[in-house]
């Protein structure tokens, strides 16, 4: 009895995995973005567990995929591909136990030659995700691509358990120079864009007005798809983790820096403002900013001691 549930336990996981991996169909993988795509396929090549970073929904899944799917261009054989998203709800149970069985389910089921490439997607979801990485990438059974989306979890904490055994790409929203592509517009020389000046300021205007994440760019409703954005941050990546009390002070700093951006604040002469001590808000800071919501900017000065002696920094 325990082998027939057993069975059917793997067989819903390579359904699951099925969706997700270019096995037995393709998948759309968006619009390249050569720029990442590049530094990957390069950092790919050193012996080294591959960390993909970013705010989210800045495209990291996609990239994945697109790096994925350039692997198979260069002569990767698709089942020697892995490809796991942790936020599919069908994974109910997500620890280190769970990845093993994912990864045994692999091996049963596509059998592939060599050593493998693994892509994990939005890795932080699971727990004790890192002792199972740092064995496999030890034993030297894969490749490993990660991706997730809090910053804290994919820097300070990996510098500890991964020490020596990672490399870091952060993933950003699009370039000018991408947003202009995903607008269908291509620019190939001086000429063009003379041609073009009067659409080109357009896009400016809307890159300023609504920023560039992948979706926002490519759908209507930008304003809602933006405030959606901003309350996932702050619950899934900031309070949910941090396990913030004070989440409507946390909020009211958030909206504040973003109706500020390039100001010049300190966090002292927040505190009547917030009605919360200057300590607090300095640690609410530095989880926004881990989060990639925003961005701290020092005084500049060519003398560092002037640089760390300056309390004022300038949002971003």
């Amino acid at each position: 009895m325990p082998n027939i549930v057993n069975k059917m336990d793997k067989n819903e996981i390579i359904k699951i995995l099925e969706d997700w991996n270019f096995w037995r169909r393709g998948l759309d993988s968006g619009i390249k973005r050569p720029f990442y795509i590049d530094k990957l396929t390069k950092l790919l090549q050193t012996n080294q567990i591959l960390i993909i970073t970013g705010a989210r929904r800045s495209g990291k899944s996609f990239i994945m995929r697109q790096l994925a799917k350039e692997l198979t261009m260069e002569g990767v054989e698709s089942n020697n591909i892995l490809m796991v998203n942790f936020e599919d709800p069908r994974f109910t149970e997500l620890n280190a136990k769970t990845l093993q069985n994912i990864y045994e389910t692999y091996l049963e089921f596509l059998n592939p030659s060599g050593q493998p490439y693994i892509f994990l997607d939005e890795v932080q979801e699971v727990k004790e995700w890192e002792k199972w990485v740092r064995t496999v990438h030890e034993l030297r059974k894969a490749k490993i691509v990660i991706s997730g989306s809090n910053a804290k979890l994919l820097s300070g904490e990996l510098a500890t358990l991964l020490t020596g055994r990672h490399l870091d790409l952060t993933i950003f929203p699009l370039s000018f120079e991408e947003y202009i592509i995903f607008n269908n517009i291509s620019i190939k020389d001086q000429i063009d864009i003379i041609n073009r000046h009067i659409e080109i300021k357009g896009l400016i205007k809307k890159y300023l007005e609504f920023g560039s994440f992948p979706e926002v760019v490519l759908t209507e409703g930008k304003n809602q798809i933006l405030l959606n954005y901003f309350e996932d941050i702050l619950n899934k990546d900031i309070i949910r983790r941090f396990r913030i009390r004070k989440a409507e002070k946390l909020k009211s700093l958030a909206k504040f820096y973003l109706a500020n951006i390039s100001s010049p604040i300190t966090f002292s002469s927040m505190e009547k403002f917030l009605e919360t001590s200057a300590d607090t808000i300095e640690k609410f800071s530095s989880y926004l900013e881990t989060s990639y919501l925003v961005f701290f900017l020092k005084k500049f000065s060519f003398k560092v001691k002037e640089q760390e002696k300056v309390p004022e920094r300038f949002m971003q």
